[in-house]
C-alpha cells in the first residue's frame, strides 16, 4: 500500500529563517581617532584642537615648509586663548597652530594639516601667501613700552634683551635707534624665558625633521617677514641659531685643547680649566639631546615614581640650568673655544 502522506507543494514548503542581522559585539573597543597632526605627546604638547580648530580656515592642500615665530603681546596662555576664542565668536581665523606659555607648557591649538592666518608677508615677497604652506608658533610674551622722551639708548640697555638683539640696537646712532624703535610703536620685546627656549628648540627641531626643514632659512621671526613690533621673533630664532651652533663649538674647544697639550710649554692651570669647561659643555649637550625621547621620560618617571632620583633627573637638572643660564653659558663655550 503506498504512502497515504500527503506531498507538499514547493509553495508550502517551510521557508527558511531571515539571516539574523549583523550586529557590532560591544565588547569589541572602537580603534580610537588619529591624533591631530602636530601633536608631539612626547614633548608633553597638550591637544587643544577640540577648544580652538575652528581657528583653522581650511585644510592645507601642501605639506608645511616653512615656520614662523611670533609673540602673543599678552601676559599669559590664558589671555591668549580669550583672544583665540574671541577671533572665533567672530568667525575670524587669525592665531597660530601652537602656543607656549612663559613655563614652557605647550599646546596644539590647530592641527599642522589646517591653515590658520598667522603671517602676511607684507615684507618679503617670499613669504606672500605662507599661511597656506607655514606654521605658526606663539609664545606668550608682552613687550616693554619705551618713553620717546626719554633716553632711549638706556632704556635699551635696562631690558633684558638676546646678545646679538642687544649688539645690534646699540651699535645704531641714535638718530636710526629711534627710528628703528619708532617703527615698533616703541615697543621692545625682552628674550624669551628659560622653558621657553626649551619648548621652543624641540618642537622645531621635531617640525623640521618631520618636514624636512632648514632651520637656518625656512625659520623665520615674524618681523622679518611682517611690519611687527621689534623683537617679537629675533630672540627666538638668534636663540635656535645658537643652539645649533654648540656641537661645533664643542668640537672647536676639543680641537684648541688637543693643540694645547702639543705644546711642550702648555700651561696646566689653562688646561684643566678648559677640560673642566669641555666636560661639563659635552654632558649638557647628551642631556639636551636626550630630551623628551621617550627613553628618558620613561626614566625620569621611573626615578620620580621609585623617589630614588638617578642619571635622568640629574641629566633634567642639567637641562633646567642650562636653558635658564643659556646666554653666559654660550659665551662661556665660545670664549673658551676662541
Amino acid at each position: 500500500m503506498g504512502d497515504k502522506t500527503p506531498r507538499r507543494s514547493r509553495d508550502s514548503q517551510p521557508s527558511k529563517p531571515a539571516p539574523a542581522a549583523i550586529q557590532e559585539n560591544p565588547k569589541v573597543p572602537k580603534a580610537p581617532p588619529p591624533p591631530p597632526a602636530g601633536l608631539y605627546s612626547e614633548l608633553g604638547v597638550k591637544d587643544e584642537t577640540k577648544e580652538f580648530g575652528d581657528l583653522a580656515s581650511r585644510d592645507r592642500s601642501e605639506d608645511p615648509r616653512g615656520v614662523v615665530l611670533h609673540r602673543t603681546e599678552s601676559p599669559s596662555m590664558e589671555s591668549a586663548r580669550n583672544s583665540y576664542r574671541d577671533q572665533i565668536a567672530h568667525g575670524n581665523h587669525v592665531g597660530a597652530h601652537y602656543l607656549i606659555g612663559e613655563n614652557g607648557d605647550t599646546s596644539l591649538t590647530v592641527p599642522t594639516d589646517k591653515v590658520v592666518a598667522h603671517v602676511r608677508g607684507n615684507k618679503d615677497a617670499d613669504w606672500k601667501g605662507a599661511n597656506a604652506w607655514s606654521v605658526g608658533i606663539e609664545n606668550v610674551g608682552m613687550p616693554a613700552k619705551l618713553n620717546p622722551k626719554g633716553d632711549l639708548r638706556e632704556q635699551v640697555k635696562a631690558q633684558e634683551l638676546s646678545p646679538d638683539m642687544r649688539a645690534r640696537l646699540l651699535a645704531l646712532p641714535d638718530d636710526k635707534l629711534k627710528a628703528a624703535l619708532a617703527d615698533g610703536g616703541y615697543e621692545l620685546h625682552h628674550d624669551i624665558s628659560g622653558p621657553q627656549k626649551r619648548a621652543n628648540w624641540n618642537l622645531v627641531n621635531r617640525l623640521a625633521t618631520d618636514h624636512k626643514l632648514d632651520i637656518g632659512t625656512q625659520v623665520q621671526a615674524h618681523e622679518s617677514v611682517d611690519e611687527k613690533t621689534l623683537g617679537e621673533g629675533e630672540p627666538i630664532k638668534e636663540f635656535l641659531g645658537a643652539m645649533q651652533a654648540w656641537p661645533s663649538k664643542i668640537a672647536a674647544l676639543e680641537a684648541k685643547i688637543a693643540k694645547l697639550r702639543a705644546q711642550p710649554d702648555a700651561d696646566t692651570a689653562t688646561l684643566e680649566r678648559l677640560n673642566a669647561e669641555l666636560t661639563r659643555d659635552k654632558a649638557t649637550w647628551q642631556a639636551v639631546q636626550a630630551d623628551k625621547t621617550a627613553r628618558e621620560n620613561t626614566q625620569l618617571e621611573a626615578e620620580k615614581l621609585m623617589e630614588q632620583p638617578g642619571e635622568a633627573t640629574a641629566r633634567e637638572h642639567a637641562r633646567t640650568d642650562f636653558y635658564n643660564d643659556f646666554w653666559p653659558r654660550t659665551q662661556a663655550l665660545n670664549a673658551a673655544a676662541s
